[in-house]
């Protein structure tokens, strides 16, 4: 890659995501990157759980919330000396996070991933990530797991 990359990271405040957070930071620093940190709104989603009952002050404890974590991760960034710029997206998270990668053109995304075992296997959708692999065209995705 060249010293213009572009990374994205895709943020939620959750362990996987912190870790991935901790490789992007290392990853910036090492590749002279650009750093875009992305939360998703993802009320569709939020929807279905409620049983379809979805009312605004749902939706802007939702929005909310993904606020505080994307401050925590630029924040976090920024302790580490990395200069990132945050976005805050809705929809489901593969397509606001797909669409956020042709926006800025991203070479390299950065997410979190937990192996899910037991019954989660069974019951949870596709991992984010293998729905990214699909739609990426010319970036290279980073996964990364809590160690």
């Amino acid at each position: 890659m060249s010293n213009a990359s572009r990374i994205l990271l895709f943020y939620d405040g959750t362990t996987e995501a912190k870790s991935a957070l901790l490789r992007c930071a290392s990853l910036s620093v090492a590749l002279s990157a650009v750093v875009d940190v992305v939360t998703v709104v993802d009320c569709i989603g939020t929807g279905a759980l409620t049983g379809g009952i979805s009312s605004e002050v749902l939706v802007s404890q939702l929005e909310a919330n993904a606020r505080s974590a994307l401050k925590d991760a630029i924040d976090e960034l920024g302790v580490n000396g990395i200069f990132a710029r945050g976005h805050v997206v809705f929809g489901q998270a593969a397509d606001a996070i797909s669409r956020m990668i042709e926006l800025l053109s991203s070479d390299l995304i950065v997410v979190g991933h937990r192996a899910k075992t037991g019954f989660a296997r069974w019951g949870s959708g596709r991992p984010l990530h293998l729905d990214l692999l699909e739609r990426l065209k010319g970036a290279m995705i980073v996964t990364v797991t809590p160690g």
